[in-house]
């Protein structure tokens, strides 16, 4: 299971760090004790029997001594339960003179020989060490049962296992501790963002955040950076929008009021034809704020597929036949085939921006070149850039305002053509979205303006097929 919350990750982490400790360390004890359970043992048999050798009296005095029942009589308090050695003093090898309480009267190393080794006495296993004088008559043996030695050393391992896994536990309960601690932070940051106001998008402040999620917090104050830019964006938009549309409709108004009172039919047809006139400028504003709302809502997962951009132009330019004529305007084609990755409706958005621009701001007889292909150069095809480039012959914009244009509801001044200043503004943030490029300058024969637009390579060995338009 995969768990979401950072402090639980942390928990169990740590509960799995210490639960791999504690059996590491019972592993190693485990083997300490089996390799060492006998040295311990050992060292201390042979310890017991060099000081029992040096403390036997002279020989002479060996001799008469005789074991009386059970040997030399010691109190058995005098050892404890868990050090209830057993020893024994041989004289030649035959002879016992000395014995513990408990001990057998049968020799705890039968073959006399120096050093540790494990005998059987009476069915029970025996720990021995030997050890005798430079003469080689007096011998000492002590041993233990291996049974007091295991005991023993399962004691000690307990309680080294328990050491151990308490303070293990210790270790966790600090390490939670802390990391309870240290999220305190956190859980404050995330209530007092719950308890602010709506639209409230002042940046965080990471002071009181451990240093290791400061850039996680300065990711988060950059968006909302942006979504506070893009929320004052929109208002700006709406009031904008809103100031844009009152004046066609207060013309609406004026018209269709003088047309209701005009006293002759020949100045009705004036002021409905005036009224025709503001209707659609209102109708293609309106349309343009719908398409600039559709791209931002889309703005964040375009649709792009591989498509034709002639037969699209084609298609686009063929739509203003009839109201380049009308206005006495000629629109020229100069299509070549050429492909691009794009979301279909929205480059035909900007290409109907630019065309309407173009025959916008043309005087009558101007004309309009609308052109397409791929940029020259000896790079392979699918590397060359495409371009599409809208071109007039009219007043032209000055180079200082040709970057303002693209800006919402920006006007150059002295037009004589009054636009609703939101379709380059759509041209801008379509080609944005397409990671293409801008491009602007003179127009048709010197005069005025030219807008390319220039978009990436497909970067493919071979092009995918056009869409179907």
């Amino acid at each position: 299971m995969k768990l979401k919350s950072l402090h639980g990750r942390m928990i169990m982490v740590i509960a799995a760090t210490i639960a791999l400790c504690w059996a590491v360390a019972l592993a190693v004890l485990f083997l300490y004790l089996t390799h060492n359970k006998n040295s311990i043992w050992d060292d201390k048999l042979r310890t017991i029997a060099t000081r029992i050798l040096l403390t036997i009296p002279a020989e002479n005095k060996l001799r008469v001594m005789r074991p009386p029942g059970n040997g030399l009589q010691l109190r058995d308090e005098a050892l404890s339960e868990s050090e209830a050695l057993a020893f024994q003093v041989w004289v030649d090898g035959s002879r016992l003179v000395v014995r513990s309480p408990g001990a057998p009267e049968a020799p705890l190393r039968p073959d006399f020989t120096e050093g540790v080794a494990t005998t059987v006495i009476a069915g029970e296993r025996w720990r021995v060490y030997s050890v005798s004088d430079k003469m080689g008559r007096v011998y000492v043996q002590v041993g233990n049962l291996h049974s007091v030695v295991d005991a023993e050393l399962r004691q000690e391992a307990l309680t080294a296992l328990v050491l151990n896994t308490l303070l293990l536990l210790l270790v966790g309960a600090l390490m939670w501790f802390v990391v309870r601690i240290s999220l305190k932070p956190v859980v404050a940051l995330g209530a007092a963002m719950r308890n602010r106001r709506s639209f409230d998008l002042t940046p965080l402040t990471p002071a009181l955040l451990p240093r290791e999620l400061h850039p996680l917090v300065a990711s988060f104050n950059h968006a909302l950076r942006q979504l506070d830019e893009a929320v004052e964006g929109e208002r700006r938009f709406i009031g904008d929008a809103a100031h844009e549309l009152r004046t066609p409709l207060s013309a609406v108004q004026a018209q269709a009021q003088i047309a209701l009172r005009a006293p002759t039919a020949a100045e009705k047809d004036v002021a409905l034809a005036k009224l025709l006139t503001v209707a659609e400028r209102s109708t293609r504003l309106s349309e343009q704020l719908l398409d600039l709302a559709r791209l931002n809502a889309g703005a964040n997962a375009p649709q792009h597929a591989a498509a034709d951009l002639g037969a699209l132009v084609m298609h686009v330019v063929h739509e203003f036949d009839i109201h380049a004529l009308q206005q006495v305007r000629k629109i020229l084609l100069d299509v070549r085939p050429c492909t691009i990755r794009c979301d279909i409706d929205e480059i035909g958005i900007l290409l109907r921006n630019l065309v309407d621009n173009a025959l916008r701001y043309t005087p009558k007889g101007g004309r309009v070149r609308v052109s397409c292909g791929q940029e020259a150069g000896t790079a392979p095809p699918q590397e060359r850039r495409v371009y599409l480039e809208v071109a007039d012959d009219g007043p032209g914009v000055p180079a200082s305002e040709r970057a303002a244009i693209f800006k919402r509801f920006h006007r150059v001044a002295g037009t004589p053509s009054r636009g609703s200043g939101i379709g380059l503004s759509l041209v801008a943030g379509i080609a944005e979205v397409h990671r293409a490029t801008i491009e602007t300058g003179t127009g048709l024969d010197g005069r005025g303006l030219g807008i390319r637009v220039m978009f990436p390579a497909l970067g493919f060995a071979e092009a995918p097929a056009p869409q179907n338009l």
